[in-house]
């Protein structure tokens, strides 16, 4: 069995489940019943709010992976496309604004679409490390100018690092 399809993929899923429900058990028995429903009930709240968002998320992919036209993707954002994929995928990453539910679609969808994962993670990481958004909204106003703009600046780098990485040491990879 390859190493990418241990479990069918979903091991990453499978060890997070495992995580939470031995928090559950371990909550249940450390802390009491009246704890663990609280706790549940906080987890509820937190889906409550996130299903909606997780959801158009979802539809965002459906659609886009349809209208994504596959030969331009994979030809700007594909593993042929160097460092210019790698560069188009960071200033993406970086102009767009909006949360993981938002972000992590799109990965999704300009993978399937035929971009190579040096390009998702380029992307991801510049929506992380350089988005514009929080660097005007939030860093500017309390970290000021040179401290706001100099971790910018340090942070420039570290997509098209890590894409570079990705497509050397992990060529086998796909984002599912």
């Amino acid at each position: 069995m390859s190493k990418g399809k241990r479990f069918g993929g979903y091991g990453p899923a499978l060890f997070i489940w495992s995580l939470a429900i031995s928090l559950a058990v371990i909550c249940y028995f450390v802390k009491g019943e009246q704890a663990f429903i609280r706790a549940f009930w906080a987890d509820m709240e937190i889906v409550e709010t996130m299903a909606p968002r997780f959801l158009l998320g979802l539809a965002l992919v459906g659609f886009l992976t349809v209208l994504a036209p596959r030969e331009a993707v994979a030809r700007t954002l594909g593993g042929n496309s160097g460092m210019k994929g790698l560069m188009l995928a960071t200033g993406a990453g970086a102009l767009l604004p909006g949360g993981p539910w938002v972000i992590m679609p799109l990965a999704l969808t300009i993978s399937r679409a035929g971009a190579d994962a040096g390009a998702c993670v380029a992307f991801v990481i510049a929506w992380g490390a350089l988005g514009l958004n929080r660097l005007l909204v939030w860093e500017l106003p309390f970290l000021g100018f040179e401290t706001a703009g100099l971790r910018w600046l340090l942070a420039l780098p570290l997509p098209i690092l890590a894409g570079l990485a990705v497509r050397r040491f992990l060529p086998y990879v796909a984002v599912r």
